[in-house]
């Protein structure tokens, strides 16, 4: 029999794969050595990569070593103890098997007839996730691209529910704080909601969002005709890693008959922890939740998750059976996920979770959770213990926001400006990686520990490093 040119021997296969896992071993076990960050201008690499497809193949070493000079050091390594900056991603090497296998088996996980064991996988991880977060037997989901996914997946439900039940779409109204993730208002757009209809509601001193005005913004929004439908509150934020007083959004959503969407997408896994089961508290009570397995469970991406109360919400919203599908309808106790979302088409993401998660056991996972906390309220006392510096929101679950704020420099605009130069100063170092924001109006250092590599020397090492940034910038 004449084999396919695409169709590589056994022994190619091999060898071709243990090179890649030689790669991938050395990096990771090398990272530390590596700068944190490295880039170049897109001109440069043009010169190496912007060529036409070969006719030709060309021999794997040498693909290889073009991706060893002109793709693989160029880019952010989230993995590297040093990237503090943004939610890293920091994975397991079994969850990084996980994925290859699930790539290398080619599963098509949308249906149950053809993935049966794939899907049950998934199954199993869902239900893994419903009983950390709390949320009551016969809860499910999906598992998404990312929390923007999942995000949007929650908005289509809670949009088609509400039609379905007589709401004009063009009256549908949104209430979230100014510290929900950005996904949340795109995913408001992209399922329809004007612009408009997406209302910001205040927050306290701790950057949380205010029930009183929630509830005062809903009951004008019905006087003046409009529809309000969901809540989306947060639990652990991007900024800050605030959490919003869940329970008393909930008892408000419970009286108003509003959907409540909270968004966990990294926080969420801390209720693995005592500490983070107690501040997560109310997660529960969510009519649709979402995670993001490749933040602090430590997968690849991309993997994020839905979880929603009554599945049929999401059957509702996305079955769609067409002739040729009908050969694949699922039994009464299966599942076809390609009806929970908006892709047939779709790989096993749950495989990367349920391998990593067995190998190391949750115990070993929440440990390394609580060791993240840990490092974050480190960060904390060096930055109170500093006359130069100051706390501009303390560390909760793995982030601290702060800036430097010297006794000769009073000036908002010039404080600003120097924390900005310290900023830049530190990345370029090329050791650490943290990121900025603004909160209230003030430039503020932001650091996110959530990699089980970050050791609590890399946290004092951090800080000496913005210590000698700002006595440069003196």
């Amino acid at each position: 029999m004449t084999r396919s040119p695409l169709d590589l021997d056994q022994e190619t296969m091999r060898r071709l794969g243990h090179r890649v896992a030689d790669i991938v071993a050395e990096h990771l076990a090398t990272i530390r050595d590596e700068p944190v960050i490295a880039s170049v201008p897109r001109h440069e690499l043009g010169h190496a990569l912007a060529r036409p497809a070969p006719r030709a193949g060309v021999d794997f070493e040498q693909l290889v070593s073009t991706l060893q000079q002109s793709v693989f050091p160029f880019h952010a390594r989230e993995p590297h103890p040093g990237f503090l900056a943004y939610v890293p991603s920091c994975p397991t090497f079994p969850a990084v098997l996980g994925d290859w296998i699930a790539a290398g088996y080619n599963f098509f996980a949308g249906v149950w007839p053809v993935a049966a064991g794939p899907n049950e996988l998934e199954v199993v991880v869902l239900e893994w996730f419903r009983e950390w977060m709390g949320m009551p037997a016969g809860s499910g989901g999906i598992l998404t691209s990312g929390g923007s996914g999942a995000n949007l997946t929650a908005f289509v439900a809670a949009r088609h529910a509400a039609v379905d039940a007589g709401a004009d779409l063009s009256k549908l109204t949104v209430y979230t704080s100014g510290q929900a993730h950005s996904s949340v208002t795109r995913a408001a757009w992209i399922a329809g909601i004007p612009r408009d209809n997406v209302r910001t509601i205040g927050m306290d001193d701790r950057y949380r969002m205010i029930t009183d005005d929630l509830e005062r913004a809903v009951e004008s929004d019905r006087a003046a005709g409009l529809s309000p439908f969901i809540v989306v509150a947060s639990a652990g934020t991007t900024n800050t890693g605030s959490v919003d007083p869940l329970h008393d959004i909930a008892d408000f959503c419970v009286g108003a008959k509003l959907w409540l969407h909270v968004d966990a997408a990294y926080a969420g896994f801390a209720a693995l922890t005592p500490e983070g089961k107690r501040l997560l508290s109310g997660l529960e009570r969510a009519d649709s939740l979402t995670l993001d397995p490749h933040k602090w469970l430590f997968v690849p991406f991309e993997c994020g998750c839905l979880l929603v109360r009554d599945p049929a919400t999401l059957t509702a919203a996305f079955r769609i059976m067409p002739e040729y599908l009908k050969d694949v309808q699922p039994g009464e106790e299966e599942v076809n996920f390609a009806d929970r979302g908006e892709q047939l088409t779709r790989y096993s993401r749950a495989l990367k979770v349920w391998l990593s998660v067995n190998y190391f056991g949750t115990e070993a996972i929440a440990g390394a959770i609580e060791q993240a906390m840990d490092r974050a309220r480190l960060l904390e006392e060096l930055v109170r213990a500093s006359a130069d510096f100051e706390i501009l929101s303390p560390a909760q679950f793995g982030i601290v926001c702060f800036r430097a704020r010297p006794r000769n420099v009073s000036d908002s605009t010039d404080l600003n400006a120097l924390n900005e130069r310290i900023n830049a100063r530190v990345v370029a170092e090329g050791r650490f990686l943290i990121s900025s924001t603004r909160l209230r109006g003030a430039f503020s250092l932001r650091m996110c520990t959530l990699g089980f590599r970050t050791t609590m020397e890399d946290i004092r090492q951090l800080f000496a490093a913005i210590e000698r940034a700002l006595a440069a910038e003196q």
